[in-house]
């Protein structure tokens, strides 16, 4: 085997920090330039449809909490959080208030929160409504409802997908406001 000297070793390793200082640079920016985010659970307010649907809903719930984050962070608009490390802060808030829009979430230690929630009117008329808040501020940067049809898991995550397009192409034309 080869002897490596030192001066070959800290060439090395001179050119393995320029090689991948690029990289470091660019994740930094990138990091720096989004929002980091926390997504709290959808909730379900209004008729809640009777005892019945209950363990339905709080499946349903769930499941479109994690494609609503999927979604969410396949989009590179946001920096999601994990609340994991803060969800005894979370049960906690959850039993203080009704529902999560009543909370600025400045406990969460995020620049943004959103809370997402679903109004079902009856088993057929049902609206996905979030609302985007700036922690710093306490402002609400953004409210939009979005009616669908169908209190099932088809209609649930075609809300939640249109939504996030939706709220991304919001933000691109944001962004970008000379585009067409």
């Amino acid at each position: 085997m080869p002897t490596i000297t030192t001066r070959e070793s800290a060439t090395v390793t001179a050119l393995a920090l320029l090689t991948s200082a690029p990289a470091i640079l660019v994740t930094s920016i990138t990091a720096a330039s989004v929002p980091k985010l926390v997504v709290l659970d959808i909730q379900l307010t209004g008729d809640q449809g009777g005892p019945q649907l209950t363990a339905e809903h709080a499946v349903r719930l769930k499941n479109e909490s994690e494609i609503l984050r999927r979604q969410l962070a396949s989009t590179g608009l946001y920096e999601l959080l994990d609340t994991t490390p803060a969800q005894e802060l979370i049960n906690r808030l959850t039993s203080q208030q009704a529902y999560w829009h009543d909370c600025n979430g400045s406990e969460l230690l995020a620049d943004q929160v959103l809370v997402t929630w679903v109004d079902r009117v009856s088993g057929l008329i049902l609206s996905l409504t979030y609302e985007l808040h700036d922690v710093a501020g306490g402002q609400i940067l953004g409210r939009k409802s979005y009616d669908f049809r169908g209190d099932n898991d088809n209609a649930w995550t075609h809300a939640i997908v249109y939504m996030v397009r939706d709220l991304k192409g919001a933000q691109g034309s944001a962004a970008n406001p000379n585009r067409p």
